[in-house]
């Protein structure tokens, strides 16, 4: 996704109808709800799933609406993330890997936010595993653990299914996102507001 298209998905605010934001005549697409790392109620009306990648500077854009739109509607969304490592960001699936480490102590969305936060810092390390180490210990993770989950991949089943799913729902760029099952096609980031609010009525 390109910088021209991050840009402008952060300052324009659409006025799409819901018809271009997602097509209410197409049947909602059959997403395994039980993966994935999750924010709110499995008994929320809406399920709002994104295929990120940790590396994508876009997915660091539409962050602000995300969150906007769980402060909003807190008992209404369940937002749920998954992993989509993108093959030309070379460090993306470490990054992925290292957010999975710490959803092992509870610390997923804190490692997550650290994560974009610092992402200019190491998206263009020869090797991030030092820097990821050091970033981790913030969070109280033992470093040299970290170090050798990084290097053992423990991961990488949990990382490849959600790339796989996503491929079969039609995945091809991050952010992606799904609300009830059918892909968003968002101007904006922040027309997953007006989305949730479509869906609501």
């Amino acid at each position: 996704m390109s910088i021209v298209f991050i840009t402008g998905a952060v300052i324009f605010l659409s006025r799409s109808s819901s018809q271009q934001i997602a097509d209410s005549n197409v049947k909602g697409l059959r997403i395994d709800y039980e993966k994935g790392q999750k924010i709110g109620s499995s008994s929320a009306n809406l399920k709002l799933v994104e295929f990120s990648d940790f590396q994508c500077p876009a997915c660091k854009a539409a962050e602000p609406a995300v969150k906007q739109v769980l402060a909003l509607y807190p008992e209404k969304v369940q937002f749920i993330y998954r992993h989509f490592p993108l093959p030309q960001h070379k460090n993306a699936k470490a990054a992925a890997t290292l957010a999975e480490e710490a959803a092992k102590s509870g610390n997923f969305w804190k490692m997550h936010d650290l994560i974009f936060e610092t992402q200019e810092s190491w998206s263009n390390l020869a090797d991030p595993v030092q820097y990821f180490a050091d970033l981790a210990s913030r969070l109280g993770l033992d470093k040299e653990q970290v170090k050798k989950i990084l290097l053992e991949k423990p991961f990488d089943g949990i990382i490849n299914e959600d790339i796989a799913e996503g491929q079969s729902l039609g995945v091809r760029s991050t952010p992606t996102f799904f609300l009830n099952g059918k892909k968003l096609n968002l101007k904006s980031f922040y027309d997953l507001k007006t989305a949730v609010e479509l869906q609501l009525k």
